[in-house]
């Protein structure tokens, strides 16, 4: 997917898109109007994406019922997989998960180019639980080395499942429903795992897979790709209760 996705990303159609797409970022970060990104205007490039992302990613890159359910979208006319675009980029979860996980690897190209042209975005800008580039729900959370900042310690960030966009949060609060006491608040590893968590709410029972760049290893994280390749944390999770709104690439 990844190696599909970065081919895209040189094509001319996709980057004339981008462009397109961030084109009133400028004019809309003046005004503090967010998300930044003008999503409208990916639609058309997105659709013609999906036929080049289903041929690409052919089985055995793409399970089963994962393959099936993008033959059907090809399969659909026009109009419909405009609309099925439309409803994802207002809301993932408005979709079947296989059939938004075809148009989240078609769309990747595009948005993600756009929102890297983006400059970064300051926590005094935005401190939202949604991302400023594009909307989406927050897939993983990173924390990263010291900032260098007076008492400011190694700050955490959300990174979105749409566009991958990076950006400040709080640490020690709910992505999901805002909750900040510590009490409520946990974070849980399997033993001996230092890489990669779970940071739950007793509020919501949501739930953030997070993972910490300082420890060894972390300079080789892909948060989005490790994300799938920890698919085990999200079953421990699921079994206690807990949920999320960003799922990953697997549906989960």
């Amino acid at each position: 997917m990844l190696g599909h996705e970065r081919a895209r990303a040189s094509s001319p159609a996709v980057r004339t898109a981008a462009a397109r797409v961030g084109a009133e970022s400028f004019s809309s970060r003046l005004v503090e109007r967010f998300p930044l990104l003008n999503l409208a205007a990916s639609v058309e490039t997105v659709v013609a994406e999906i036929p080049i992302a289903v041929d690409a990613l052919r089985p055995p890159s793409a399970p089963g019922p994962l393959w099936d359910a993008g033959k059907d979208l090809v399969a659909r006319n026009g109009t419909e997989q405009r609309d099925l675009v439309e409803r994802w980029l207002d809301d993932p979860s408005l979709l079947d998960a296989r059939i938004a996980a075809w148009i989240s690897v078609s769309a990747g190209p595009v948005l993600e180019l756009a929102a890297a042209a983006l400059k970064p975005i300051s926590k005094e800008e935005w401190s939202g639980p949604a991302c400023p580039a594009c909307g989406g729900f927050p897939q993983v959370s990173v924390i990263r080395e010291q900032s260098g900042e007076f008492m400011a310690g190694s700050p955490r960030y959300l990174v979105c499942g749409r566009c991958a966009m990076w950006w400040s949060f709080a640490r020690a609060t709910c992505p999901w429903c805002g909750e900040d006491d510590s009490r409520r608040v946990g974070s849980f590893a399997p033993e001996g795992e230092r890489l990669v968590r779970i940071d739950a709410c007793d509020t919501c029972h949501s739930y953030v897979k997070t993972f910490d760049l300082r420890e060894q290893g972390g300079r080789d994280i892909v948060p989005l790709v490790d994300d799938v390749a920890t698919l085990t944390l999200d079953v421990w999770a699921h079994e206690k209760g807990l949920q999320r709104s960003g799922v990953s690439l697997a549906g989960v």
